[in-house]
């Protein structure tokens, strides 16, 4: 009887989840406060397309469907700096930090990068690539930014200039860009289904990949030795970057939205159209846990330090998680959920896992509340 009223009252239920969590040893919660969050409550129109950690990983650049960008600070929990405005007008499609950290990029649909200082939010410069933007990628030196064009072109530029270098064109329109470790190579994936390697110094390809559908996320291993790309086809191709030979095929159940490496290469995640983050061995591609279930279509994802992996979702939440390795594979620990609610549960017992059920959205105070109101 008690089991069936716990059932049907889900604030015994909150009260039970409270108890649990009380015997873990260490429980930190991050809840977004604060006037620099309160103007970022409200859920962007069109969602979270593009996420990246900062190389310290005390920031988390997120780009949105509005035209965009907020930074969070992961200690705090909350907004760094002003909103950064990349559109107007245009849809941010890809941010990226350089390796220093002292700038942040963004491209967005109308063709416009915009450069920041992420210290300050001060403007940094504007680069004009006359057609949509579809990724940026900055080298390894910092010295190059790339830009996918929707025009079937990528752009190289000098990031001390802020003007034009180069212009690889192969035709079809390009999904996204990824440099090598070694800034040697440059993968570009396209719509028509490949993606191809070119040589910087050269501005010649040097390989192409055929991926079984259009292209949607390319990602080098921090060692150079695999190259993941992502498709509509629900396939990601693990390649020998060198040789251009697969090393495996991986099913991802349905259209892949965009791929990353962990920092320390042990780790492949892959974000799918279905909601879905599937994590992969970094270097043999087998399955690795089971599906972690990141709420509506996830538009991306990206590696921060110590496994920490941010997926952004398509109805405007970011959801942060920490992989740990043992086990059956990775499990969820950490989270941070939606744009208006910063929430990050860290577990220092490993054997309890919390998951999405357990997690219950404040309706009346976003961002303040851990549990609903009873």
């Amino acid at each position: 009887m008690a089991d069936r009223a716990d059932r049907r009252n889900p604030c015994r239920r909150r009260t039970a989840i409270a108890g649990l969590l009380a015997l873990v040893p260490v429980v930190a919660v991050l809840l977004l406060a604060g006037p620099a969050a309160a103007a970022s409550r409200a859920p962007a129109p069109a969602g979270v397309t593009s996420v990246a950690f900062s190389p310290d990983g005390t920031l988390l650049a997120c780009g949105y469907g509005d035209g965009t960008v907020r930074l969070w600070d992961m200690a705090t929990g909350q907004v760094h700096g002003p909103v950064l405005q990349a559109g107007p007008g245009g849809g941010v499609t890809g941010v990226a930090f350089s390796p220093d950290g002292q700038l942040v990029a963004a491209g967005d649909a109308n063709g416009t990068i915009r450069l920041w200082d992420p210290a300050t939010g001060g403007p940094a410069g504007v680069l004009r690539a006359g057609s949509g933007v579809t990724g940026v990628a900055f080298s390894p030196d910092g010295s190059l930014l790339a830009s996918a064009g929707a025009d079937g072109s990528v752009r190289l530029w000098d990031v001390a200039t802020a003007r034009q270098s180069r212009v690889l064109a192969a035709g079809g329109g390009v999904t996204g860009v990824a440099f090598s470790p070694d800034g040697q190579l440059l993968a570009a994936g396209y719509a028509d289904g490949m993606a191809r390697l070119w040589d910087v110094t050269a501005s010649r390809a040097v390989n192409v990949l055929v991926a079984g559908g259009p292209v949607t996320g390319v990602a080098f291993s921090p060692d150079g030795q695999r190259l993941a790309v992502g498709s509509t086809a629900g396939l990601v191709g693990l390649w020998d970057p060198v040789t251009g030979d697969p090393v495996a095929i991986l099913r991802a159940g349905g259209p892949v939205t965009g791929v990353a490496f962990s920092r320390d290469g042990t780790l492949l995640a892959s974000a799918g159209a279905d909601g879905t983050v599937r994590l992969w061995d970094g270097t043999t591609g087998q399955p690795s846990g089971s599906p972690l279930q990141a709420g509506s279509g996830v538009n991306g994802v990206a590696f921060g330090p110590g496994g920490r992996l941010a997926s952004a979702d398509a109805n405007g939440a970011v959801k942060l998680w920490t992989t740990v390795a043992g086990g059956a594979g990775h499990s969820v620990r950490d989270w941070l959920i939606g744009i208006g609610a910063v929430l990050a549960i860290i577990l220092a017992a490993a054997a309890i896992t919390i998951t999405t059920r357990e997690i219950w959205r404040s309706g009346s105070h976003p961002g303040r509340t851990l549990w609903t109101s009873c």
